[in-house]
């Protein structure tokens, strides 16, 4: 599903609104013709972002997805911490997650 014409370009809207430093893969649903029918990313932002919510409301906002896509992001310092517990969302995603963009540093 990393090929997804339409989880591409909304990989590539995000990165041109936040350029965040990594986005996660974490489900999609097709339908029984195997054609994309909603999906979730996961995002990795920098710490200069206050207030994620705000940022997962401005890029849905500001995007144009033709099926229902979710977002969700942490800041680089609650996603460190998270890693550190195997119990938390964002280990989960790190873990079986595709990653489909990282900041190159």
């Amino acid at each position: 599903m990393n090929n997804d014409p339409i989880i591409k370009r909304m990989t590539d809207e995000i990165v041109e609104l936040c350029k965040p430093l990594q986005i996660f893969l974490v489900s999609y649903k097709t339908n029984s013709a195997k054609e994309l029918t909603s999906f979730k990313l996961c995002l990795v932002v920098e710490d200069k972002y206050e207030s994620v919510s705000d940022l997962e409301t401005e890029i849905l906002l500001n995007t144009d997805c033709p099926v229902p896509c979710d977002i969700i992001a942490y800041t680089i310092s609650d996603w460190n911490e998270c890693l550190d517990d195997d119990f938390t969302f964002a280990y989960r995603i790190d873990s079986e997650g595709n990653l489909l963009y990282e900041q190159k540093q």
